[in-house]
C-alpha cells in the first residue's frame, strides 16, 4: 500500500517553500532587473545601509563617512553598475560581498564620479575583484596626482583611530578604463543605456552625473547639495549653478546626490538656488 504524506509532513514542507520564497525574495540572484527586490531599507556589515529604489536598484549610504551614497543597479542582462564608491577597501569588500550574493552578476563596471575618495575609494577592492573600472581621463590623472593628499588631509576628519586606520589601509588605484571628460560616454547593456555627462566644474572640475534613462534615473553624486556645498577644496562655486543648470536636461523622476537623502527633480533646482546665493556671498 502506498505510504500517504501526513498533515504534519505537508506544513514542514509548505514551511520550506515559503522560506524559499522569502529567500528569493532577499536575494534575487541571477534573474534580471525585473525580479521581486527588497523594498524596505537594510543594513549590512560596517554601517553600509541599503535603500531599494525600483526593483533591482539600490541606495548604498556608507554611514562612517559622510553618509556617502554608492548607486548599484542591475541591469536586464544581469551586468550590475556601481556608481561612484565606498570611501575605502573595507566597506567596498562589504559591498561587493553583498552584490555577489544578492544579485549574483554576471559583470560588475564601476563608475568613477570625480577623484575624491568617494568617487574613487573602492578602486583597489574593485580591481581585486575584477571589476571593470571607468572614469574619466580627467579623473584619473587627478587621482593618480592628487589622490594622496585628499587621502592624507582626509584624516583630519574622522573621530576615530579605527576609521583613520581604514582610510590608511586603502590604496590609490586609477580606474583601467578612460573617456574623453567632455564627451562623456554611452553604455549600452542588452538595449538599456547607461549615460555618463559631464555638466561643468562644480563640487571639483572633474565631476560627472550618471543617467538611467529607461529608468528615470539620475545619479547627480556631489554636485548635487540642496542646503549647503559643504566640502569646497576642489569647487568652482562661480560656476556650480550654470552646471546644475544643465541637468535640467534629464527626464528624472529620483536624483541621487553624492550625501544624504535623495529625491525628485526639485534637489536640483534647490542645488541650482544654494549655488547662487554661495557665488553672492564673500563667505563662501
Amino acid at each position: 500500500m502506498e505510504e500517504r504524506p501526513t498533515r504534519g509532513h505537508d506544513r514542514a514542507l509548505c514551511s520550506w517553500l515559503l522560506l524559499g520564497i522569502a529567500l528569493l525574495t532577499l536575494f534575487p540572484g541571477n534573474v534580471g532587473a525585473q525580479t521581486e527586490a527588497p523594498t524596505e531599507p537594510f543594513e549590512l556589515e560596517h554601517h553600509l545601509k541599503v535603500g531599494p529604489l525600483d526593483s533591482g536598484a539600490f541606495v548604498v549610504t556608507d554611514v562612517d563617512y559622510f553618509r556617502s551614497n554608492t548607486l548599484v543597479v542591475k541591469m536586464a542582462d544581469g551586468t550590475v553598475v556601481i556608481v561612484s564608491s565606498p570611501y575605502e577597501n573595507l566597506g567596498t569588500a562589504t559591498l561587493m560581498e553583498w552584490i555577489d550574493r544578492a544579485l549574483s552578476p554576471v559583470r560588475v563596471v564601476a563608475i568613477n564620479t570625480h577623484f575624491h575618495l568617494d568617487g574613487t575609494g573602492g578602486n583597489d577592492v574593485f580591481h581585486q575583484e575584477g571589476v571593470e573600472i571607468w572614469a574619466s581621463k580627467l579623473t584619473r590623472d587627478l587621482q593618480i596626482t592628487e589622490g594622496p593628499n585628499v587621502l592624507a588631509e582626509s584624516l583630519q576628519y574622522f573621530g576615530t583611530p579605527e576609521l583613520k586606520d581604514r582610510v590608511l589601509r586603502s590604496h590609490v588605484v586609477p580606474a583601467e578604463h578612460a573617456f574623453p571628460l567632455e564627451d562623456g560616454k554611452v553604455f549600452d547593456f542588452s538595449g538599456e543605456s547607461v549615460r555618463v555627462f559631464f555638466p561643468g566644474p562644480a563640487h571639483s572640475p572633474d565631476n560627472v552625473v550618471v543617467y538611467f534613462p529607461g529608468r528615470k534615473l539620475l545619479f547627480g553624486g556631489c554636485m548635487i547639495k540642496p542646503e549647503t556645498l559643504g566640502y569646497l577644496r576642489d569647487a568652482n562655486i562661480a560656476e556650480w549653478a550654470t552646471s546644475a543648470r544643465r541637468l535640467r536636461r534629464f527626464d528624472a523622476d529620483v536624483v541621487v546626490p553624492g550625501h544624504g537623502k535623495w529625491g525628485g527633480a526639485e534637489l536640483i533646482e534647490r542645488t541650482i538656488e544654494v549655488a547662487e546665493a554661495a557665488a553672492k556671498s564673500p563667505d563662501e
